[in-house]
């Protein structure tokens, strides 16, 4: 069986969730027996077109597409020219097109390439933006959303993440200019918002009627899909796998009577809850006994990073750390009484929480997602209402104060769903969609 899958970026040039699951998925289906090659559109920081090796893996870095970044082509996941796309299936001839994520580099343009050859096509939904514009499910960037792709809703939310007052947001949304059509500009981009809602739900639903399998990795994905009249048939959902675990060392059975050792693993995002964190400490007593560990980098990236790392430096309780490298993660991770997963955004793996227990560490985490998903409260890890500091100061204020219940939490920390048993589920769904045993 042969696979290719297609994706924005790849290690080592890109380290988020996204490229981390799939490098993993490769590995696995490659000693799996399955012939496996990634492709890439060369774009950002990705090297110059041309044949690559990672890690044993073939990536083929195919050039840059024409019209990368025309907007209406962002919308509608589609480009004149899927520049060396075609050429690469000839010469390639997968079973299946995998791909992950959905944006104009592996888009539409490409499912349609793949179908014209015969090829199988599987698209698995990693984050929000897959069908969220706002890229979050965050309505207005302050509540959760429903997921449901609903116009006026979609263009008043887009509006006010572009900065508009509320009351001008939501008049715009709601206004259709006769004989105005969308095009590139910024002026247009506001005055045509439900327009350009109306391509990307079209988008949406040409690609779930033309792949032949969605595969979900939480039920809160599947949920979003199903309402977004995806067809139930063509939705999988198979959760995700996480790190080998490591061995439980004694220490970690027990922990310090005299503060909390917590860490925080992940990127610098307002949807990761950084700030969460940080104002919980706040609300706390200045010589609370905690310690936490910040694993994160980028914080001079954003307005949003500076700030909190500002906040930090100014608390010695609190320490940033350059991120590790997926080999010594578990080992340094294992040494900490919890890890922090305050998202604010839903989350479908995550991979932190995964990561923390093949460390044997309990989670601290929203209960929002795929983290209420997968963390059970009080069982393995605590959970709290998301985006309330308060709530995460109780929590912390809980496990200082009752010595055995971070014991108790620790001892119920299970190993991850490991990967033999999640590439198996894929070459199964591989295996179904192309009628063929492998």
């Amino acid at each position: 069986m042969r696979v290719l899958h297609l994706l924005q970026n790849y290690p080592p040039w890109g380290s988020g969730g996204t490229e981390i699951f799939c490098a993993r998925l490769c590995q696995q289906l490659k000693n799996s027996g399955v012939e496996v090659t990634v492709a890439l559109h060369q774009a950002g920081s990705l090297p110059e077109p041309g044949y690559y090796e990672c890690e044993g893996i073939p990536v083929v870095i195919l050039p840059s597409l024409p019209d990368y970044r025309d907007r209406a082509r962002s919308f509608t996941r589609t480009t004149v020219n899927a520049v060396g796309f075609p050429e690469l299936l000839d010469k390639y001839q997968p079973d299946i097109l995998h791909l992950h994520g959905f944006v104009q580099t592996n888009g539409l343009t490409h499912i349609q390439w793949a179908q014209q050859k015969g090829v199988k096509t599987v698209l698995t939904f990693h984050t929000p933006g897959v069908s969220c514009l706002r890229q979050s499910l965050l309505f207005k960037g302050r509540e959760i959303c429903d997921g449901e792709i609903i116009i006026n809703r979609c263009a008043e939310c887009r509006l006010h993440n572009a900065g508009l007052p509320d009351p001008v947001a939501k008049m715009l949304s709601n206004v259709e200019i006769p004989g105005l059509k969308v095009n590139n500009s910024k002026i247009n981009y506001v005055l045509t918002s439900p327009q350009w809602t109306k391509l990307h739900q079209k988008a949406w639903l040409n690609m779930v009627n033309s792949i032949d399998a969605l595969h979900v990795l939480a039920e809160w994905t599947r949920q979003v899909a199903l309402i977004n009249n995806a067809p139930e048939q063509k939705v999988h959902l198979i959760r995700t796998f996480g790190p080998k675990p490591i061995s439980k060392p004694a220490s970690t059975m027990t922990t310090n009577q005299n503060y909390l050792n917590l860490a925080y693993v992940g990127r610098c995002d307002f949807v990761k809850g950084i700030h969460i964190i940080i104002d919980a400490i706040d609300l706390l007593s200045p010589d609370f006994p905690v310690k936490i560990t910040f694993f994160t980098l980028g914080w001079d990236k954003s307005k949003y990073g500076k700030e909190r790392k500002n906040q930090i430096q100014n608390d010695p309780r609190l320490t940033i750390r350059e991120s590790l490298p997926n080999d010594q993660l578990l080992q340094e991770l294992s040494q900490y009484d919890a890890c922090l997963v305050p998202s604010i955004w839903l989350e479908t793996g995550p991979l932190t929480v995964l990561e923390a227990f093949a460390a044997g560490i309990p989670v601290i985490g929203s209960r929002r997602g795929g983290i209420a998903e997968l963390v059970q409260d009080g069982v393995d890890g605590m959970l709290f209402e998301p985006g309330n500091a308060q709530a995460l100061a109780q929590t912390l204020d809980n496990l200082l104060n009752d010595s055995s219940l971070l014991i108790k939490l620790k001892e119920n920390v299970k190993p991850p769903r490991n990967s033999t048993d999640f590439t198996q589920d894929m070459i199964n769904l591989y295996s179904q969609l192309t009628s063929s045993q492998f």
